[in-house]
């Protein structure tokens, strides 16, 4: 890719990536915050729900307390089990009354009755027959019920009935075609076997009068006559449902009496709360409070979609802004990019010239400071190529000239070696014997210094040249000292620094004979010791003292002294190799110099 495009890609993705990650942000924060709102919403709706069916139902309550204390009840039921018809249609008109004067109100949505084995005493009154849609429920039907059992096993308290299918039952199958509507109801139930207060005197049920049930059967739309709440949203539904899990009221009828088949009631453990559960394959937002009156569960339920019915619009708004952004970034990229290459391509063009070999080449300066001093340093460049180019010219111009110089120059050794070799002759013609070996030497050793440029050296040769050397001191300082050379078996071919011995003869020579007049001794000896060659030079010199053997490992400067001998010995063999020197004053000083052993010399 081109730079510019690079440029304009890492633009556009500067602005995508956060704009998507913003997008998933302020969707996830967004859908948090409705759905708390939501759930604290809807918390409170269902609580004051649950509230206003508790003030209706507790007032029922404190009816049937009041029913139950009336003497007018217990002076009804306080008889023998009436013989003929016209007794229990008297009775019955008379217990219709008396219910009539408690729960006189809403008779669509409820109705009371008094329920013994004989008979089933309420639907007498007028009021009640002629506008209540209730069924009257039969005695028969009604003591061989779970209900009669579970009503008679509280011993008197109140009991609440989940919603259920009244002619099943009481055994009313005739009635099986009614509407659900009138056959689904929930009950509430008690024995009457309180004491009332007649004439200032309390009274007990006899044991051979039968109590009398009061038997209170509602319509499951008892629940939704008041405090109707406006749905949340599309598909939102109130329903109440016991904490066994069989459903009270729910809009949809085919519902009531039966379990809740989520079961997702048994997850209550608060009062009242909200929860997100599975209905079916949608989630819902449940929102839920326990009555204390029945210990059913008032249940308002929001789709979970729904909430969010609204969060797309926020979606497609975020999307919009960013591809906004990724348009005004691809924009933005465009401009900033162009002046961007611009200098590039100048340079660019600049760089095939200098390439092409046209180093005059000069850009001018840009605004940029980036650039500025980029081209700066492009055109310093060029200077300086150009610079090279006539160093290189003038180095080239010096090599050569240097080159016939040499060639010239090789004609001098020949020279020498030629003008020695007649001197040798001319000294052996005249039996000069020790100008002839002087002669010689020289000669060994100007071969061994002109032609070999090598650092590395066999040992054989390094010692042939000191033994020349020595001949000529010797002869040089005639009587003063005398060299000699103890040498074992030694490895000639082994590699040594060139030169590695001379300076220490040289510096017993210059300074250890200066005081010597005669008979002085200079042995040069040489053995294997294991894997390793040991060298010494050892004379009988005037010697020195610790301070001026110190001065003279400091001294060495320049030159080929001691201590250049010491770094040439580590730079070929580190530490495998050592120098050591030994000086008494007036009695001599001895230089040792270890070395491994090493291969031959490469070819």
């Amino acid at each position: 890719m081109k730079f510019r495009s690079k440029l304009i890609l890492f633009f556009v993705l500067l602005i995508t990536i956060p704009s998507i990650i913003n997008i998933m942000i302020n969707y996830k924060t967004s859908s948090e915050i409705i759905i708390s709102n939501a759930k604290d919403g809807i918390l409170e709706v269902v609580q004051k729900k649950n509230e206003i069916s508790d003030l209706m139902l507790r007032q029922i309550e404190e009816r049937t307390i009041a029913l139950i204390s009336d003497p007018d009840l217990y002076r009804l039921f306080d008889r023998e089990q009436p013989q003929d018809d016209y007794e229990l249609l008297k009775m019955d008109r008379e217990a219709s009354a008396l219910l009539s004067k408690y729960f006189r109100k809403e008779q669509d949505l409820y109705i009371p009755q008094l329920v013994t084995s004989y008979y089933s005493f309420g639907l007498g009154n007028t009021g009640y027959t002629s506008s209540s849609p209730f069924i009257s429920v039969p005695s028969g039907g009604f003591t061989g019920s779970y209900i009669h059992e579970r009503i008679v096993e509280s011993q008197g308290s109140l009991v609440w009935i989940p919603t259920y299918d009244m002619t099943r039952v009481f055994n009313q199958p005739e009635l099986s075609g009614m509407d659900a509507k009138l056959r689904m109801i929930f009950s509430i139930g008690r024995v009457i076997n309180s004491s009332p207060i007649i004439d200032g005197m309390s009274r007990t049920w006899p044991a051979h009068v039968e109590r009398p049930v009061l038997l209170i059967n509602f319509h499951e739309e008892y629940y939704r006559q008041n405090g109707e709440q406006a749905d949340a949203a599309a598909g939102s539904y109130f329903y109440v449902v016991s904490k066994e899990g069989q459903i009270v009221t729910h809009p949809d009828s085919s519902q009531l009496g039966h379990s809740d088949k989520n079961g997702w009631y048994r997850e209550f453990r608060q009062p009242s709360g909200t929860s997100i559960v599975k209905d079916g394959q949608e989630d819902v937002l449940m929102g839920y409070a326990v009555s204390e009156v029945t210990g059913w569960v008032t249940v308002y339920a929001v789709p979970y979609q729904q909430l969010l019915r609204n969060l797309p619009l926020v979606r497609y708004t975020d999307l919009l802004t960013a591809l906004a952004l990724i348009l005004l970034s691809i924009g933005i990229s465009y401009v900033i990019s162009d002046r961007l290459t611009k200098p590039i391509k100048r340079m660019m063009a600049a760089i095939q010239l200098t390439g092409a070999g046209d180093f005059s080449t000069k850009i001018p300066d840009q605004s940029q400071l980036e650039f500025r001093i980029l081209i700066k340093k492009y055109n310093q460049m060029n200077e300086k190529i150009v610079e090279l180019l006539q160093e290189n010219y003038e180095s080239t111009r010096r090599e050569k000239e240097a080159e016939m110089l040499a060639l010239n120059l090789q004609l001098n050794p020949h020279f020498l070696y030629n003008t020695l070799n007649i001197i040798n002759w001319m000294a052996i013609e005249r039996d000069e014997r020790a100008i002839s070996r002087m002669i010689v030497s020289l000669s060994t050793m100007l071969q061994y210094t002109v032609n070999n440029g090598q650092e590395k050296v066999s040992l054989g040769d390094d010692l042939l040249w000191l033994q020349s050397y020595t001949h000529i001191m010797e002869n040089r300082y005639a009587g003063v000292f005398e060299v000699k050379y103890e040498l074992e078996e030694l490895p000639l071919d082994t590699v040594v620094p060139k030169l590695f011995l001379q300076p220490i003869v040289e510096n017993a020579i210059i300074h250890s004979m200066a005081a010597v007049t005669k008979e002085g001794m200079i042995t040069i000896s040489g053995r294997m010791c294991g894997q390793r060659l040991c060298f010494s030079v050892a004379d009988n010199g005037k010697g020195m003292s610790r301070e001026q053997l110190e001065a003279l490992l400091a001294q060495d400067y320049d030159g080929i002294g001691i201590r250049n001998i010491r770094k040439r010995l580590a730079l070929m063999y580190g530490t495998e190799a050592s120098l050591q020197l030994e000086s008494e004053e007036e009695r001599g000083t001895v230089v040792t110099v270890t070395i491994p052993l090493s291969a031959g010399l490469e070819t």
